[in-house]
C-alpha cells in the first residue's frame, strides 16, 4: 500500500454486519483460490461478534486476509499445537479445515492484544510473484510504444517483487518461453491474444509504500510469507526465492504517502516511464484515487509517460468489502468479474485510458481485447 487515505478503523458508520459481509465474500474468494482453511474460518467468524469486532480494526478492503494473516504470522513465529496442525505451512499433513474454527477462536481470545497490535501497525502487503506473469505482457506493450530502457515506478511496492519482473522467465500460453535461460524462476503466463510479449530493458526502479518492507529482515520476510495462503506452498517457495532476487537488485524504495512522495519521484525520473500498481489502489478512497489522477495529469505537461493498472473492478471491490446491494440486505451476492487491466497514457496534460485486457484471476491471467497502439 502507498497512501494513508485508507479505510482502517471501526466505528465509521458501518456496523458488524458490514464486517460480516466481507467474510461472506472472502469465503468465496478463498475457496476459489484453494485456500480451504481461510474459507472455513470465514464461516465461523461471521457468527462470532467478538471476532467481528476484532476484525473491524483491520484494513477495510481486506479484513479477513488481514486477521488471518496476523494469526498466521504469530504461528510462524511460535507454533501453537492446537491451531498449527491446520496450517499446511506448519505441518506436512494438515488436519481437516472444517474443525479449525474452535481452536482458532480460542487462540484469538488468548492472543487478542498481539493480534490487535499487528492489525494496527502492519498493512496488507500481499506479494505473489505470480502477479509478474500478468504485469510482464502489459509493460512489454508499454515499452513497444514508450521506448527503452524503461524506468519503473510502482505504487504500493511492498517488498519490490514486481519491480524485478524482468529477472524471471515465463512460459507464455501458446508462445513458448520468454526470458533468460538461467532465470531463477520460471512462471506460467496465461495470456490469450495481444502482442507477442518480451522482456524490455529496464533502467531505474523506484517503489513507494506506506511501510517499506526490508526483505533482508527475517521478521519482515515472515510477515510477507504469512500473507500467502497456507495451502499455496509452491507460491510461498517462489516468493522466498524472489525475495532473494529483490535483495540483490538495485532499486530505490521510498516510505510514505504516495500522494505526497510521487511528485518528487516523477520530477527525478526521466522518460520513458511506466508507473504501475497491482491490487493496491482498491485500498484507497475514491477521493485519493481522484487526487492521484489529477496529479499525474498535471505532471505530464511537457512530457509523456504511461501507467499500468492491475486493480479489481469497482464491482469486485465493493463485493469484496461487503458493500454490494445483496450483501447489504444480508444475502449472498454473486462474485462479479475480477476486472480489467488498464493502460493510461499521460501526455501534455491529457490522460488517455484504455482497458486493454480482461483479468482472468486475482493473481494472473490476461485476455487481450484491445492491443492497438496509442
Amino acid at each position: 500500500m502507498a497512501s494513508e487515505v485508507v479505510e482502517r478503523r471501526p466505528g465509521e458508520g458501518e456496523g458488524l454486519e458490514t464486517v460480516a459481509a466481507t467474510f461472506r465474500a472472502s469465503e468465496q474468494i478463498f475457496g476459489g483460490m484453494g485456500a480451504r482453511l481461510f474459507a472455513e474460518l470465514c464461516k465461523g467468524v461471521v457468527g462470532s461478534p467478538e471476532l467481528l469486532e476484532l476484525a473491524a480494526h483491520a484494513l477495510a478492503g481486506a479484513r479477513p486476509a488481514h486477521l488471518f494473516s496476523a494469526v498466521h504470522y504469530l504461528l510462524l513465529r511460535e507454533p501453537d499445537p492446537a491451531l498449527s496442525r491446520f496450517f499446511a505451512t506448519l505441518t506436512q499433513d494438515p488436519a481437516p479445515p472444517e474443525a479449525a474454527f474452535p481452536p482458532f477462536a480460542r487462540y484469538c481470545a488468548d492472543h487478542r492484544g498481539e493480534i490487535l497490535e499487528i492489525l494496527q501497525t502492519r498493512t496488507v502487503q500481499t506479494t505473489y510473484v505470480q502477479r509478474c506473469a500478468a504485469l510482464m505482457p502489459l509493460v512489454s506493450y508499454v515499452a513497444d510504444q514508450a521506448g527503452e530502457p524503461l524506468n519503473l515506478v510502482e505504487i504500493g511496492c511492498s517488498a519490490g517483487v514486481l519491480l524485478t519482473f524482468d529477472k524471471y522467465a515465463y512460459e507464455v500460453t501458446g508462445r513458448g518461453r520468454v526470458g533468460r535461460a538461467d532465470a531463477p524462476l520460471t512462471l506460467a503466463a496465461e495470456v490469450h491474444g495481444g502482442p507477442v510479449p518480451r522482456i524490455p530493458a529496464i533502467a531505474r526502479r523506484v517503489g513507494l509504500d506506506l511501510r517499506v518492507v526490508d526483505c533482508t529482515s527475517p521478521d519482515e520476510r515472515r510477515w510477507l510469507l504469512a500473507l500467502c495462503f497456507p495451502e499455496l506452498r509452491a507460491e510461498q517457495q517462489r516468493l522466498a526465492r524472489a525475495l532473494d532476487v529483490v535483495a540483490q537488485t538495485e532499486m530505490t524504495v521510498l516510505e510514505g504517502d504516495a500522494l505526497q512522495r510521487l511528485p518528487e519521484v516523477l520530477a527525478g525520473v526521466r522518460d520513458p516511464l511506466c508507473i504501475f500498481s497491482s491490487a493496491c489502489l482498491l485500498y484507497w478512497s475514491a477521493e485519493a484515487r481522484g487526487a492521484l489522477e489529477e496529479m499525474l495529469i498535471a505532471a505530464s505537461r511537457g512530457r509523456e509517460f504511461y501507467r499500468v493498472s492491475l486493480e479489481p473492478s469497482e464491482d469486485y471491490d465493493r463485493w469484496a468489502k461487503g458493500r454490494s446491494s445483496e450483501q447489504a440486505a444480508g444475502g449472498h451476492a454473486p462474485q462479479p468479474t475480477v476486472g480489467m487491466a488498464t493502460v493510461i497514457r499521460y501526455r501534455d496534460g491529457v490522460a488517455d485510458a484504455r482497458g486493454v485486457a480482461q483479468k482472468l484471476g486475482p493473481l494472473s491471467g490476461l485476455r487481450w481485447i484491445d492491443d492497438r497502439p496509442f
